[in-house]
């Protein structure tokens, strides 16, 4: 198949990215979960002769809940991978053998009209993670040409007119402005964002449906609600989510912290010493999910869906601060990842953090 030219919109870390194996074992892309064959990779695995291909095909398995083949599994892992965490279809046959899944993830790809696309990683990739959070630097956007064969991967960002009418790039790099803007501590920048985006919807063809104060930043006991009710809706029943939740009981019978109290304890802990890393997991999820039009509503929802992200993953760090102990940094990285994971690999988060947001839970 002939390469596709695109005009590829990207942080500038996207070049450093490779599969590293050795970060994590191939826990996260090959573990737990199937992968559904493209097309295109189950003919060119169709067409591998000898005894070779015969042992490729072995590791196929047949899906009818997909309507589709994927990888076979042994011991919940995909039976190609390797005792270093890489990919053995890769090493033996090269990255042009790989299903799209297997070598686009754990990038984001999304195709706007006259071939133009914005692409960014998943901070559930710990390679993705250090590049991102790790950066000492505030995201850098750079504009490259790009060719690919993979365009059925890519996600479609919506119609040109709908986006023109919408003035979509100019709003998702005001997003990225305020969020970067350090003369504010990151809750200040969330409500200046969500402010503007409250304005921005009068000259929508919805209009204003928002008041001028969208959001304030939560109390613990707020955010313990909320995070409880969303971890039951996405029926999340991991040891991970389980020590969370056994540490919001705790606290809370002993009494949550005031707000107050909460914000000072981020801010010297959290914002001050770690503000950046904050930073650029906010502005790359802003970007990476397109908003403000990542979920159907006005740009105000598509704020406060943003901001209450930052809520749940707030509550997560003063549980981790809980622990004298702690080892700060990687709390960061583990509740980033944690976050992360859940927004874009349970399929249900979506549907209900719109739930919670529509009932006002919590």
């Amino acid at each position: 198949m002939k390469p596709t030219e695109f005009t590829c919109i990207e942080p500038d870390y996207v070049k450093d990215f490779f599969c590293d194996g050795s970060k994590c074992g191939g826990s996260l892309c090959c573990y737990g979960w199937q992968q559904i064959l493209d097309e295109a990779a189950l003919t060119r695995y169709r067409k591998v002769t000898g005894v070779e291909g015969e042992r490729l095909r072995a590791g196929l398995v047949y899906l009818p809940e997909a309507e589709g083949f994927g990888f076979r599994h042994d011991h919940d892992h995909c039976v190609f991978l390797r005792e270093d965490g890489l990919c053995s279809l890769q090493k033996k046959y090269g990255a042009e053998m790989l299903t799209d899944v297997c070598a686009e993830y754990p990038r984001k790809t999304r195709l706007f009209p006259q071939c133009v696309v914005e692409r960014a990683l998943c901070v559930t990739c710990p390679v993705a993670a250090d590049l991102i959070l790790q950066n000492e630097k505030p995201l850098r956007f750079v504009h490259k040409p790009m060719k690919s064969t993979r365009m059925k991967y890519f996600q479609a960002a919506g119609d040109a007119d709908v986006l023109e009418q919408l003035d979509f790039f100019t709003w998702q790099g005001r997003g990225i402005a305020i969020l970067q803007n350090r003369n504010l501590s990151l809750p200040e920048r969330l409500q200046q964002l969500l402010a503007e985006l409250a304005e921005a919807d009068e000259a929508m063809p919805w209009g204003r449906d928002a008041e001028k104060e969208i959001w304030q930043p939560w109390p613990p006991a707020k955010q313990a609600s909320f995070f409880r009710a969303f971890v039951e809706g996405i029926e999340d029943h991991t040891d991970s989510t389980a020590s969370y939740l056994s540490a919001a009981a705790a606290w809370e019978q002993k009494g949550f912290m005031p707000g107050a109290e909460a914000t000072a304890l981020l801010k010297k802990e959290i914002w001050h010493p770690y503000g950046m890393m904050l930073e650029n997991y906010l502005v790359n999820e802003w970007f990476k999910e397109l908003y403000p039009c990542a979920v159907l509503g006005t740009f105000a929802y598509n704020g406060l869906y943003f901001a209450v992200q930052w809520e749940i993953w707030q509550f997560l760090l003063l549980l981790s601060l809980l622990d004298k102990q702690v080892d700060v940094l990687q709390a960061v990285r583990e509740t980033a990842g944690w976050l992360a994971s859940r927004l874009n690999h349970y399929t249900a988060a979506p549907d209900v953090l719109a739930g919670l947001l529509q009932t006002d839970k919590g």
